[in-house]
């Protein structure tokens, strides 16, 4: 069964390194397509920045002699005077989660935008600075607004390949303006007067966060930091629904068709293996029977190998060894007769005969030793204190 699951998790690691070179691949190539928008663009912009130098000069050294730019249509070159690309106008490029965030930072960040469809606000950059418009759409991939009306409607270049004989290489379009350029206006009392008046509010920050994990939707409301003021989000009707004939009505969705029972299972068995791989390598759940089946295989399999490699390795004494360990086995253990019993009470008793007689035979022998090591000591000391001996007894105190 370790066989297995070690092959399981090897496929995942095979896999999962697939999948990363294979994502690592994906990213490079999105980078690199990103790059070449935003070289494009770019390259665009200062082309377009070039000429409109060269005009500017064009128009001081030729004076009232400068052609028309100012007019909305030009024949000797078909396009309207201050006209950009669709790109520019839609502002397709895709930014980093670092630039959405820069867009956005005044309206509470990317991720908890304070912008909804419905709300007013004033642009604040571009030729429509000052108009104040509602928000139509908001598309959060640029961080960019579409504002209802006039306001943000502009001149584009249609390409060549759309372009048709006698039509004009121009149209107008409602382009996006990003959020960094625009800013909220609601109506708040001035504190001083208490008259309401439309306010432009420059900086929102989200509070009361929440998550509803049902629906998994994030709720949350709007503050202007300095007054503590809590701006009400747009009130937008919902969105009329057309019903159709083969509409499923919410009776037959509430119907209860299926109910649980704790006496039988709620799928067949064979419906198992139709939804999950029966032989699927990275299968992890196994039956109790094909587990039993891998594990006396494996055990065989071991109990074959090593008795093979036991007897490929034994040696000739070994083989004598393990021959008459053999023989031991069957013979059983030794019982003993009356004769052996008698002969070993024999040893015994002549064993602790021998021990009494040495015992008494070296018992003089060591009193007369310990009465030598006792004269051997007593002159030791005489000698050592000879000189204390001979003053003690001329009647003299022995001196420190």
């Amino acid at each position: 069964m370790d066989k297995i699951l070690r092959r399981v998790r090897m496929a995942e690691r095979q896999v999962a390194r697939r999948a990363k070179a294979r994502q690592r691949t994906v990213n490079g190539m999105e980078k690199r397509r990103k790059m070449r928008e935003v070289m494009g663009m770019r390259k665009e912009a200062g082309f377009e920045l070039n000429q409109a130098i060269k005009a500017r000069h064009q128009d001081l050294e030729l004076g009232p002699l400068a052609p028309k730019r100012d007019v909305s249509y030009a024949p000797e070159n078909q396009n309207f005077w201050g006209s950009i690309s669709p790109e520019r106008a839609m502002l397709q490029q895709e930014l980093s989660d670092e630039q959405k965030e820069a867009r956005a930072a005044w309206a509470g960040g990317s991720k908890y935008l304070c912008l909804a469809p419905g709300d007013r606000v004033v642009v604040t950059e571009g030729p429509y600075k000052g108009q104040i418009a509602k928000i139509n759409q908001i598309k959060k991939s640029s961080m960019a607004v579409e504002l209802d009306g006039n306001v943000g409607i502009t001149n584009i270049r249609v390409p060549d390949f759309m372009v048709r004989e006698g039509s004009p290489r121009v149209q107008q379009l409602k382009q996006f303006i990003p959020i960094s350029s625009v800013r909220l206006v609601h109506p708040l009392p001035d504190p001083a007067t208490g008259t309401v008046r439309d306010v432009i509010i420059r900086e929102l920050k989200p509070i009361r966060i929440t998550h509803d994990r049902p629906t998994r939707k994030v709720f949350f409301s709007r503050l202007v930091p300095g007054p503590n003021v809590q701006i009400p989000w747009p009130k937008v009707p919902p969105a009329p629904k057309e019903e159709f004939a083969a509409d499923t009505l919410r009776l037959d969705v509430e119907e209860r068709t299926f109910v649980p029972t704790l006496l039988r299972p709620p799928m067949p068995e064979t419906v198992i293996d139709e939804l999950r791989n029966k032989y699927s390598k990275f299968r992890t759940r196994h039956t109790p029977e094909y587990v039993a089946e891998i594990e006396a295989r494996e055990a065989e399999k071991k109990a074959r190998r090593k008795g093979a490699r036991a007897d490929e390795m034994l040696l000739p004494v070994q083989e004598y060894n393990r021959k008459m360990r053999e023989l031991r086995r069957e013979r059983g253990q030794p019982q003993l007769t009356e004769e052996m019993l008698e002969k070993i009470g024999e040893v015994i008793a002549k064993n602790r005969l021998a021990r009494s007689q040495g015992a008494a035979v070296s018992a003089p022998a060591a009193q007369s030793a310990a009465e030598e090591v006792d004269k051997v000591q007593k002159a030791v000391e005489e000698l050592s204190l000879g000189g204390d001996a001979q003053a003690t007894t001329s009647g003299e105190q022995p001196k420190a």
